[in-house]
C-alpha cells in the first residue's frame, strides 16, 4: 500500500511538471521585432501607380570627342560637381610629342624666316642705291623666298594651334551642376568615344518621379489633382509631388510586380512629376516609390 501511495505521488508530480513545461513554453513572449507598419490611404479615391527616380537633366552619359586611355580621374559615385569641373583626362602623350617636334621645326623656321627677311631687306636697298646693280629677276626670287617663308612660318602655327587646342579635348569637363551617379572609370583603361559604355553617368540634383499609370486607369487621371509618393518599407515617409508633363504615348509595360492578374500585354501611361524635397530619407535615382493620384471619377 505504501509503495502503492509513492508511485501515485510519482506519477502526480510527473504529469505537472511536464504541464508546466508545455504552458512555459507555449507562452506567447513579447519579441524585439517591430510590426509592419500599415499605410494610410491619402485618398478616398484614388489612382495607385509606381514611380521611379529620375534625375531631373535625365542621366546623361559623358562622351569625349576623342579617344584614348584614362590618365586621371579627379571624381566618384555620389560626388556634388559644379559645372566646368574637370571630371577625367586622357593620356595626350602623342599629342604633346607632336606639339614639341612643331615647336623645334618652328625655332629653325624663324631663323629662316628673319635670313630671307634680312636678304629681302638687304636686296631693297641696293636696288634703292641703283637699278642697275640689282636685276628683277633677282629681286623677284629674294622676295618670293621671304614670302614663301613666312607662309611656311604661319601654316606651322595653324598646326600648332590646331593640336593645341585638340589636346584640351583629352580633359572632359561637367556640362551641368549635379551629381555622379555612377563611375566605372578605371585608370589605364581605354575610353572609346563611340562606345563610353555608360562609364561614366551625371545627373542634375534635382529629382523627377516618372510614374506608369496602367492602361485601366487612364480614363481616370486628371493632372491637376494632387498626388503623394510614399518611400517602400517605410510608409510614414512620404512626399508630394506635382505634374511636370505627360510623355502621350503608351507603352508596354516593362517592370512586373508578380501578381496573378497581371498580363505580359498591359501598357502604362508615363507621367512625370517633380519631386519636393520635404522628406527626411534621400531618394536616389532608380528607386521605386509607391504612387497615389487622386481621382473623382
Amino acid at each position: 500500500m505504501k509503495k502503492f501511495t509513492i508511485f501515485i505521488i510519482v506519477a502526480l508530480t510527473g504529469f505537472l511538471i511536464t504541464f508546466i513545461g508545455i504552458y512555459i513554453g507555449d507562452k506567447l513572449h513579447n519579441g524585439d521585432t517591430e510590426p509592419i507598419p500599415t499605410m494610410r490611404l491619402p485618398f478616398d479615391s484614388f489612382i495607385a501607380a509606381t514611380g521611379i527616380v529620375e534625375s531631373g537633366s535625365k542621366n546623361i552619359v559623358i562622351g569625349s570627342l576623342v579617344s584614348g586611355v584614362i590618365k586621371a580621374i579627379f571624381v566618384k559615385n555620389g560626388q556634388e560637381i559644379k559645372k566646368g569641373e574637370l571630371l577625367f583626362t586622357l593620356d595626350d602623350s602623342d599629342l604633346s610629342h607632336n606639339i614639341a617636334l612643331l615647336q623645334t621645326q618652328k625655332i629653325l623656321l624663324l631663323a629662316k624666316v628673319q635670313a630671307a627677311k634680312d636678304q629681302f631687306k638687304l636686296i631693297q636697298e641696293f636696288s634703292h642705291l641703283s637699278s642697275a646693280m640689282v636685276t628683277s629677276e633677282k629681286f623677284k626670287a629674294k622676295e618670293d623666298a621671304y614670302k614663301t617663308a613666312k607662309a611656311s612660318l604661319k601654316s606651322l602655327n595653324e598646326k600648332i594651334k590646331i593640336l593645341t587646342e585638340k589636346k584640351e579635348l583629352y580633359k572632359i569637363y561637367a556640362p551641368l551642376d549635379g551629381i555622379v551617379l555612377s563611375s566605372k572609370l578605371t585608370i589605364g583603361s581605354y575610353f572609346d568615344k563611340s562606345n563610353s559604355k555608360d562609364l561614366l553617368i551625371l545627373g542634375s540634383n534635382k529629382l523627377n518621379l516618372n510614374v506608369s499609370i496602367n492602361e485601366y486607369d487612364i480614363w481616370k487621371f486628371e493632372k491637376s489633382t494632387p498626388a503623394v509618393a510614399y518611400v517602400r518599407g517605410h510608409p510614414e515617409l512620404k512626399t508630394d509631388i506635382h505634374y511636370l508633363y505627360t510623355i502621350p504615348f503608351v507603352r508596354p509595360k516593362t517592370s512586373f510586380i508578380g501578381s496573378s492578374t497581371e498580363k505580359s500585354d498591359t501598357r502604362v501611361l508615363h507621367v512625370l512629376y517633380a519631386v519636393d524635397k520635404n522628406i527626411s530619407s534621400p531618394l536616389y535615382v532608380g528607386e521605386q516609390l509607391d504612387v497615389f493620384i487622386k481621382t473623382d471619377r
